[in-house]
């Protein structure tokens, strides 16, 4: 789950600088990776290659069975990492950043990213059972900032909710290798 978190965190940077309304272009009432992919590849700018941080606060869980006395278990957790988005990364573009985080088992319900504001829905396939997050925030260049919902339901547990923050920042050049 902290994979796909991070997957979508990352992604939602990649998709940042775009523009421009509902990605369905199939009409299907899906967004696929390549359709989501087409929307972000058409507009410009890129995000910016660089040195990255990103900061995910989880803001609440709930997990079927679990004790009340953990009723907010997790909440405030925060989890802090630097990445390098190289140029090679942003010339692939957004589809195949996704496909590198999620083995390409996510789709998209719905997609829209316009004037920097984001509102999306992924759907995937984990080993853990699939799961379904909604993400909503904003995007530039050098940055994204959003909060996302994600329902899980997960094979002998039953319908499990996490919500988290997710906020990244470019702080930098990559470091040379």
């Amino acid at each position: 789950m902290k994979r796909m978190m991070m997957a979508a965190a990352g992604a939602m940077l990649v998709a940042g600088c775009s523009g421009g309304g509902d990605a369905d272009a199939d009409g299907n009432g899906e967004v696929s990776l390549k359709e989501a992919a087409k929307q972000v590849s058409a507009q410009a700018p890129k995000p910016q290659p660089g040195l990255y941080k990103a900061s995910i606060t989880m803001t609440g869980m709930d997990i079927p069975g679990m004790p009340a006395g953990m009723a907010g278990h997790g909440s405030g957790m925060n989890t802090t990492t630097e990445y390098c988005l190289t140029q090679e990364q942003v010339d692939k573009g957004f589809e195949e950043m996704m496909k590198e985080g999620q083995n390409g088992e996510c789709s998209y319900e719905r997609f829209n990213l316009d004037g920097g504001k984001l509102d999306a829905v992924m759907l995937c396939k984990t080993p853990q059972g699939d799961a379904r997050m909604e993400m909503a925030g904003t995007t530039t260049p050098t940055s994204a900032d959003f909060a996302a919902t994600m329902a899980m339901d997960i094979e002998g547990v039953g319908a499990a909710t996490m919500k988290f923050d997710a906020k990244h920042e470019r702080i930098g050049e990559c470091p040379a290798e």
